[in-house]
């Protein structure tokens, strides 16, 4: 091949196909889909990981995050990144806000990996007493490993605010019926899901995991927080006190992301 597009998991799952390309001659580019800072670079792979970064004619990342962490990692900065974004499947305009005469609907979309996602920082909280009489449901949407464990940690803390849609391809379905997105990350790339809540017009809830901090204002356009039950509850605390709100924010938020999300980023890419 006259060049290849090596897309990695996260920021160094895939370098081997670099050394490959090295070892034959071949031109390659690197996407790097998240950054973890639980997880480190091999010791004994460190250096090869390092030529293929420094030799590769282009590194892409999706949030600056990503590439600062992965320059932390590795101890240099890069002279060949660039951040690239990912394709929304839908457009920033805002949908029609859901009745609140009901109460107010969370939810949270995504795989079900509590590693990355943290579904059970969520449970620990919504699982309290004061969250169970307050009038907020959480719709968890997808599908993923942690699919069996988390309902049966759901039925153990007798959340019974809480309920499983499984895999939902109507994403504008999904924000029809719903007033804000729940997202307790303990690490993430640039969700999509935080981008799709935004130019649906909803509020998100969410905390500093990835790229998820450049897109959010706290108070402004969402809410944003640590990874931890405390930290967590302390940032949905605060949304819930300012609920009348949300639908102004989810306006706020739909206007950023369009000033901020190109309309075709794969083509720019």
């Amino acid at each position: 091949p006259s060049v290849v597009i090596i897309s990695q998991g996260v920021n160094f799952d895939g370098l081997y196909y670099g050394q490959l390309c090295i070892k034959h001659n071949i031109k390659y580019i690197i996407i790097c889909h998240k950054a973890v800072d639980f997880y480190w670079p091999p010791k004994d792979e460190r250096k090869y990981m390092i030529d293929v970064y420094k030799s590769a004619l282009k590194c892409y990342f999706v949030s600056n995050h990503n590439q600062n962490l992965t320059e932390e990692q590795f101890g240099f900065r890069f002279k060949n990144a660039k951040i690239v974004r990912n394709p929304m499947k839908i457009k920033p305009e805002p949908l029609i806000y859901p009745s609140t005469k009901e109460g107010f609907k969370l939810v949270m979309i995504g795989r079900l990996f509590v590693i990355d996602k943290g579904h059970d920082i969520l449970l620990r909280v919504l699982a309290k007493e004061k969250w169970k009489k307050r009038k907020l449901s959480l719709s968890i949407v997808g599908t993923g490993p942690d699919f069996k464990g988390l309902k049966a940690m759901a039925s153990l803390l007798k959340c019974e605010n809480i309920e499983f849609l499984g895999f939902q391809e109507n994403v504008k379905k999904i924000w029809s019926n719903h007033h804000a997105l729940a997202i307790p990350s303990r690490s993430e790339g640039l969700p999509l899901v935080v981008i799709e809540a935004m130019a649906a017009g909803r509020t998100v809830i969410a905390t500093y995991a990835g790229g998820t901090q450049e897109l959010i204002q706290d108070g402004v356009t969402g809410y944003i927080g640590d990874a931890t039950e405390k930290g967590f509850e302390d940032t949905l605390e605060k949304a819930w006190n300012n609920r009348d709100n949300w639908k102004t924010m989810g306006l706020a938020a739909s206007k950023f992301i369009k000033k901020e999300i190109p309309a075709n980023p794969e083509i720019d890419f």
